[in-house]
């Protein structure tokens, strides 16, 4: 038989291209129509070597890095924690050659791939993923519910979910769509086009048009249309995933992971024997002697009286001594006169208000939304801001008031008939520690479910930089990079708070218009009975007129000019109306949607399903993460107080050692981890790693309390220390690191400000409230209002994230994105700038200048003399009082004839005193 060449060449080829069809799950794609048998390039061949030379010491059966086993063919189809890493056809879409082209992988250290080893796996993905052998894995996975409930949490829970249940339906499991609605089931089995889940898509009667932009709602995709049709085809499989993994033997944390110093737990070091003991106030001295005997270095000589009662009032209550305070603290002869004048200033109001700014700038706080350019006021964020300052006046235990801050809600039943109690009430403000960070949610169309994890992953930085040292936000879309915590350790972590943080049911920040039917807020009312009845009671007359105002605005004939002052009636009358305070609060709803890993922290690509829980690294020698749903008037799911509690217990590896760390840097300029917010691989190693651990388990031991902390620092002999630098500093310890001498420090924003109104005699003292209010001119200047008393001192003024008071933006006021972890001074033009011009340094000049004639009356020595005690809290030196004669005199000369004097020149006084504001020994403490 003839066969003529051409028919040969066919059947040839389509033999071939039969053999070579090698189905997977992860073959999306057809290989280009271009390509041809002889151009393909075999995984064995070309691919797998360079898997085996760059990538298999890091992803293997036994190491797993991202649960991702490239030394098996099986291992490289099923992908990692994000899902699959190869799509056929695809280079760009495949993750495994996206995170080697970016130079992800391998880590950092290890030699890169070659061009030439990119330009082979791209054309081995192009080609269509050949391979030699066929793969073990052949057949595509079916659909599960876990394909398809992600879909109609995002698309439909917000009608038929946990809140509203439109028609009856309710489509968050397979059972629920089953049992249907008022119109009947939901899906039919294996009949995708009788469905009526899918037939009111396909019609867009779902979602209703008047409800597409509100509320995060939005159309389903062709694709997810795709997978849910595909789903109901195969029979509305389910499969019975288990998300549970044992934290202490998760296969992505090795055990030599866990042996990090930061994830041991702290342990009780004795302090050393020193040469020069009679230098040991407490063991701190003891640890840091240590280090600097062995450099043949102590201590610098101590501090005169006068700096350290300035250094130490401005350490715990941001503003400088009195005159009086001075001279009874240089009169005290006693051998603890020091000690005494510690606890006198920890018993201040004062030191609430200086060391809460401290707690609050971790916090993130700030009176508006930010996010968007409105910038929404935060009417009842204040109450967070009074609840940190009373909890710092009443030193409440750390343990407390973290545990309080995380999950305050779940502690108290608030739903229970007469439950308002102040206690219960601050246990809710205490939650505004989660709910600082900026939410741009309030308005649509910017309240998808994209923007609702920007403000989730915004607090969980918030949470973790501030609390546990680390950073956690680059696991959202990938493992991290440096530290052992899997990408799966953010989406158990983002579990914990789903009882109430859940970006499929959401709760807007705002109080919402009766117009968005799908918006609930996140603000709670909660007040005594007793109260609410006096409310109703005053609102009772206004209400009834208000109905007569509407009765009349209703009726057909009316006059025009009748109605416009019917309308400004009704205004007025809604404005008298009382209404009680809310609470800025986050509250557990006890209905958590499921948590799934998204493929690339991408909410449009989840994977795996997982369960609550801390990062698994921290996992050794502390008690479990338990958690035990709390069953009050409302159900709650535990699951936040369970992770304060876990948190919170004693032998925690970094929860005191963070804090602990954080005050010493407060008051030594530099922590002992000079990284405050990274205590991972990447972060600066403790400089005195014995010092560290003892101060973080005797902080613990003697009730978690702040107080007793500064005690002890404030009284060691290091803290007393000299701030003056010698050669032999420079040469030994040239950035301080031993502590061989007290850092000079420059006084923060807030601290500035508030000792220039002190200074001048017009301190506000008011404490908690409302904010005060500021004033906004055209060209930017942002000022605070004064009050009847004065200014109020920083704290209490208002912090709109895009209108921060100038004064303190200048001098480094920190804007709240998310929050603050490490306050930075800087040096600039501006704020010199600033205090020679601002009207109201000049303001203040001019009122310091008045307290010191009434203090000293005409005579220019006194003026002298009480100006210096006033600002500097001593006396002029001789040479200082002479310059400042000279300088009076100068300022005061009369005009020389001919010449017209300036009428709106202030005095010579005021002109001193403006200069004394501007020093260098105003600004600065020793």
């Amino acid at each position: 038989m003839v066969v003529s060449r051409r028919i040969l060449f066919c059947l040839l080829l389509n033999c071939l291209m039969v053999f070579l069809n090698v189905p997977s799950i992860v073959f999306s794609a057809e290989a280009p129509a271009k390509s041809s048998p002889s151009s393909h390039i075999i995984y064995e061949d070309a691919v797998q070597p360079i898997f085996q030379k760059h990538c298999v010491k890091c992803h293997s059966e036994k190491n797993r890095k991202a649960e991702f086993d490239l030394s098996s063919t099986a291992g490289l189809l099923k992908g990692g924690e994000s899902g699959a890493g190869l799509v056929a056809g695809k280079p760009d879409e495949s993750l495994l050659y996206e995170y080697l082209h970016d130079g992800a992988m391998p880590p950092e250290g290890s030699p890169p791939l070659s061009k030439q080893e990119l330009k082979t796996i791209h054309q081995w993905i192009q080609s269509g993923l050949h391979f030699k052998e066929k793969p073990q894995s052949t057949t595509t996975a079916a659909l599960s519910q876990h394909d398809v409930l992600p879909i109609l949490y995002r698309r439909c829970a917000m009608c038929h979910g946990p809140e509203y249940q439109e028609g009856g339906l309710d489509v968050r499991s397979k059972a629920n769509m089953l049992a249907g609605g008022k119109a009947g089931a939901a899906v039919i089995k294996g009949k995708p086009d009788e469905s009526l889940l899918i037939k009111y898509i396909v019609e867009k009667t779902c979602p209703p048009k008047a409800e597409i932009s509100r509320a995060g709602i939005e159309p389903m995709t062709a694709e997810e249309l795709t997978t849910l049709k595909s789903w109901i085809a195969e029979g509305l499989n389910e499969v019975n995933e288990s998300a549970e993994i044992n934290l202490a033997q998760d296969p992505l944390v090795s055990k030599e992971d866990r042996q990090f110093w930061s994830f041991q737990p702290p342990q009780q070091a004795t302090p050393p024997t020193v040469q020069h003991a009679e230098l040991v106030k407490n063991p701190i001295d003891a640890f840091l002697l240590r280090k600097l005997e062995a450099q043949n270095l102590s201590y610098s000589p101590e501090a005169d009286k006068r700096t350290l009662i300035r250094r130490a009032t401005f350490a715990l209550t941001g503003l400088p001594p009195t005159p009086e305070e001075v001279s009874a603290f240089l009169a005290d002869k006693s051998d603890h006169a020091y000690e005494t004048l510690i606890d006198r200033l920890l018993e201040s109001p004062r030191y609430a208000e200086k060391w809460g700014r401290f707690w609050l700038d971790l916090a993130g706080y700030a009176d508006s939304e930010g996010k968007r350019s409105a910038d929404l006021i935060r009417k009842y964020a204040y109450r967070y801001r009074d609840y940190v300052i009373r909890s710092f006046d009443e030193d409440k235990p750390y343990d407390e008031f973290l545990t309080e801050q995380l999950a305050g809600d779940e502690l108290v039943d608030y739903a229970a008939p007469n439950s308002a109690t102040p206690e219960v009430i601050e246990k809710l403000v205490a939650t505004g520690f989660l709910r600082m960070a900026p939410d741009g949610t309030s308005a649509n169309p910017v309240n998808r479910v994209s923007d609702r994890m920007e403000v989730i992953s915004d607090e969980i930085d918030v949470l973790f930089r501030s609390v546990f040292g680390l950073t956690m936000n680059c696991a959202r879309c990938h493992s991290h990079k440096y530290d052992p915590i899997p990408q799966r350790d953010y989406y158990r972590v983002m579990a914990i708070f789903k009882g109430a943080y859940d970006e499929y049911d959401w709760m807007t920040p705002q109080p919402f218009s009766n117009q968005w039917k799908r918006a609930r807020s996140r603000l709670l009312t909660i007040i005594p009975e007793e109260e609410q009845r006096a409310i109703d009671e005053f609102n009772a007359p206004i209400e009834k007129e208000i109905a007569d105002v509407e009765a009349k605005l209703k009726a057909k004939k009316i006059e025009k000019t009748e109605k416009k002052k019917l309308d400004k009636q009704l205004k007025a009358l809604k404005g008298k109306l009382k209404t009680p305070e809310m609470i800025r609060a986050l509250w557990d709803r006890g209905r958590p949607s499921p948590t799934y890993i998204y493929r690339r922290g991408d909410e449009n690509q989840p994977t795996r399903l997982v369960e609550p829980g801390p990062p698994s690294a921290i996992a050794d020698g502390i008690s479990p993460y338990h958690v035990e749903p709390i069953k009050q008037t409302t159900e709650k799911t535990g699951r936040r107080l369970a992770f304060a509690r876990w948190l919170t217990q004693p032998d925690h590896p970094l929860t005191s050692r963070v804090i602990v760390n954080r005050v010493w840097k407060k008051h030594f300029g530099t922590g002992i981890v000079k990284s405050l917010d990274n205590f991972g691989a990447l972060g600066t190693p403790p400089s005195h790693p014995e010092l560290l651990d003892w101060l973080s388990v005797d902080f613990v031991k003697q009730g978690w309390h702040f107080k007793k902390l500064h005690r002890l620092i404030m009284t060691s002999q290091a803290y007393r220390q000299s701030s003056a630098i010698t050669p032999e500093h420079q040469k030994s310890d040239p950035e301080n690191r031993l502590l061989s001498r007290m850092p000079l420090r420059r006084l923060e924003a807030e601290e500035l400000r508030d000792s220039l109104i002190f200074t001048a005699g017009q301190l506000d003292e008011t404490r908690f409230g409302t904010p005060a209010a500021v004033e906004v001119r055209p060209d930017g200047l942002v000022t605070s209002k004064r009050s009847e008393q004065g200014w109020r001192r920083s704290v209490y003024v208002r912090h709109r994230r895009k209108e921060m008071p100038t004064f303190l933006e200048v001098f480094d006021l920190p804007q709240m994105n998310p929050n603050c972890t490490v306050r930075q001074n800087s040096t600039v033009v501006s704020q010199p700038l600033l205090l020679v011009n601002n009207k109201l340094v000049h303001d203040l000049a001019d009122l310091f200048a008045k307290q010191v004639r009434e203090q000293a009356g005409n005579n220019p020595e006194k003026q002298i003399e009480t100006a210096y005690q006033l600002a500097f809290q001593r006396s002029p030196s001789p040479g200082e009082t002479e310059l400042a004669l000279s300088s009076l005199k100068l300022l005061e000369q009369p005009a020389e004839k001919g010449e017209q004097k300036d009428k709106a020149a202030p005095d010579g006084l005021t002109e001193y005193c403006h200069v004394l504001l501007n020093s260098a020994e105003f600004l600065y403490i020793d």
